[in-house]
């Protein structure tokens, strides 16, 4: 899911790590970041050692954010669904933070 409001600009988002064709719900109003318990960031989560660490070499490697899309405060997160329910969560504490996603996918 995706906070964009214009599916050329989620498109032209996850095609630059070709994920064109993945499935994806476009969520602008941010209803189901609430439903699913993603909060809005305080600026401690954003500005700390880790996340400007973690920006600079996302930088370095060529990851550039580009031009905000959507509700750029709000917190992101990883879940593993089975059934309508949500099996596994990973709510991030700082926006740097990176879930171990294989863990995650494991049921």
């Amino acid at each position: 899911m995706h906070l964009s409001d214009s599916e050329a600009k989620a498109e032209k988002f996850f095609s630059g790590y070709k994920l064109q064709d993945a499935p994806r719900v476009a969520d602008p109003q941010g209803r189901l970041y609430d439903a699913f318990g993603l909060t809005k960031a305080r600026w401690r989560q954003y500005f700390n050692m880790e996340s400007i660490q973690r920006m600079l070499m996302a930088w370095l490697e060529g990851h550039w954010a580009g031009a905000p899309a959507g509700d750029v405060e709000r917190m992101p997160g990883a879940f593993l669904m089975q059934n309508g329910e949500i099996r596994k969560a990973f709510r991030h504490k700082l926006v740097s933070d990176r879930p171990k996603y294989l863990e995650l996918a494991k049921v």
